[in-house]
C-alpha cells in the first residue's frame, strides 16, 4: 500500500512538471521584440514565476517573476530560455529554444522597374579597431557601389567600395543601404540594426 501511494506521489510530481510550457514565437530576429508566456494546468501562486537566460544572445525586458516576459533579440544563435515557478504541486520547470536571427534585408525599389539584378544581401564582417566591413554576397565584379551609413545620432557616411569600411563605435550604426548600379538598373538593399547588434558584434 506505502509502495502504492509513493507510486501515485511521484506519478502527481511528473505530471505537474510535463505540464509547464511556454508559448511564443520560435524565431526572433535581432532587435525585434516577442512576448513569451508560461502555460501551467497547476495554478501558480503569485509572483512564484523566475524566467531565467545567462547568455546574451536574448534580452529580458521586463520583470522575471511574472508569467509574461518581452525577450528582445540581441546576436544571431541559439537561445535557451528557462523558467521555474512554484504550484500547489512543487517546483515546475521548463524550457523554450529561441532561434535568434540576423537582421532582415529590405530590398527598396530601384529606379527601373525592369531590371532584376541577382544580389539579394550583404553581410558584415568584423575588422580591425572597432570597424566593420560590408560586402555584397555576390561574385559579379562589374557592379558600382554606393553605400550609406546612417548613425543613432543621425549622422552619416558613405563609401563607394565594393567592400566599404566603417567604424560602429562612438555613435552605433542605425542603418545601413547599399545602392547597386549595373549599366542603367539600380537595386537598393538596406538593413536596420538593434545597439545591442554592435555591442555584441
Amino acid at each position: 500500500m506505502k509502495k502504492f501511494l509513493f507510486f501515485l506521489a511521484v506519478l502527481n510530481f511528473s505530471f505537474a512538471f510535463s505540464q509547464c510550457t511556454i508559448d511564443g514565437a520560435d524565431q526572433l530576429q535581432v532587435g525585434e521584440k516577442q512576448v513569451y508566456k508560461a502555460t501551467t494546468a497547476a495554478a501558480p501562486c503569485e509572483n512564484c514565476y523566475e524566467w531565467i537566460y545567462l547568455d546574451q544572445k536574448v534580452l529580458l525586458e521586463n520583470g522575471t517573476h511574472q508569467s509574461e516576459i518581452t525577450l528582445k533579440g540581441a546576436v544571431p544563435g541559439e537561445a535557451v530560455l528557462n523558467l521555474e515557478l512554484k504550484t500547489k504541486n512543487g517546483k515546475t520547470k521548463c524550457k523554450k529554444m529561441v532561434k535568434v536571427i540576423a537582421p532582415t534585408s529590405n530590398i527598396l525599389p530601384g529606379d527601373s522597374a525592369k531590371c532584376d539584378l541577382p544580389l539579394e544581401a550583404f553581410k558584415e564582417i568584423r575588422a580591425e579597431d572597432h570597424q566593420v566591413v560590408f560586402e555584397p554576397e555576390t561574385s559579379d565584379t562589374n557592379y558600382t557601389y554606393l553605400w550609406t551609413v546612417t548613425y543613432r545620432d543621425g549622422s552619416q557616411k558613405t563609401s563607394s567600395d565594393r567592400k566599404a569600411r566603417f567604424t560602429y563605435m562612438g555613435s552605433v550604426i542605425d542603418n545601413v543601404e547599399m545602392k547597386v548600379t549595373f549599366e542603367k538598373c539600380t537595386k537598393k538593399i538596406s538593413k536596420t540594426y538593434d545597439t545591442n547588434f554592435w555591442y555584441f558584434f
